[in-house]
């Protein structure tokens, strides 16, 4: 376990013990890691990325996965961010679990990264979507024109083509072509659903 956090170490080692889980040694420093790997040879080390210095962490795992590339790295971490579990599997980690999860959870995980396998707590996974869906709401707005966003907005208001011509100064034709040039840009196949994908992507003020 590598981890700055004295209580939190002590803690996780007491709660893997019940689960016939034996921590075979423990860091408090990244810049041991590889040689504490070396020395060890666990079957899984389990890390906070967020100990030392600002990304100093990842460095050290990346090094390690790259001596030992069968190495199985799962973080413990209490900065469950989308940047933080991105970064976690960008440098080699099986796993990420949030310091918040159950004494079972955390053995499910510990076992399965074992076995070479990637574990994503529900909390983890929830973080990488609020990412993608941050990341396409940008795209998103970025591919809409305002003119488009604002013929979409009152589309979703429950107003025909001719309401929204009429309120914008524009023919329904015009409204009709703003609509198209929408769904082929959301990828949506009628207004219905390309309201529904507005929404998700939180396009709507």
């Amino acid at each position: 376990m590598a981890d700055d956090q004295v209580v939190a170490v002590r803690g996780a080692v007491l709660y893997l013990g019940a689960l016939d889980l034996d921590v075979c040694g423990t860091i408090d420093d990244p810049r041991r890691l590889l040689r504490t790997y070396d020395d060890l040879h666990p079957d899984v080390v389990v890390i906070e990325p967020a100990m030392g210095p600002r990304g100093a962490a990842f460095a050290h795992i990346t090094e390690l996965v790259g001596a030992h590339p069968a190495a199985a790295v799962l973080v413990l971490t209490a900065d469950l961010t989308p940047v933080m579990v991105e970064s976690a599997l960008e440098h080699g980690c099986l796993g990420v679990v949030p310091k918040t999860c159950s004494v079972d959870a955390l053995g499910t995980a510990v076992r399965t990264v074992a076995r070479g396998e990637r574990h994503l707590h529900p909390k983890a996974i929830a973080a990488l979507l609020q990412r993608r869906q941050a990341s396409e709401s940008a795209r998103a707005m970025k591919a809409l024109s305002a003119r488009e966003l604002t013929v979409l907005a009152r589309v979703a208001e429950g107003l025909t083509n001719a309401e929204i011509g009429a309120e914008l100064g524009i023919s329904a034709d015009t409204v009709k072509t703003h609509l198209a040039r929408t769904l082929d840009k959301l990828n949506a196949r009628d207004r219905t659903q390309a309201v529904a994908r507005a929404l998700r992507l939180g396009l709507f003020a």
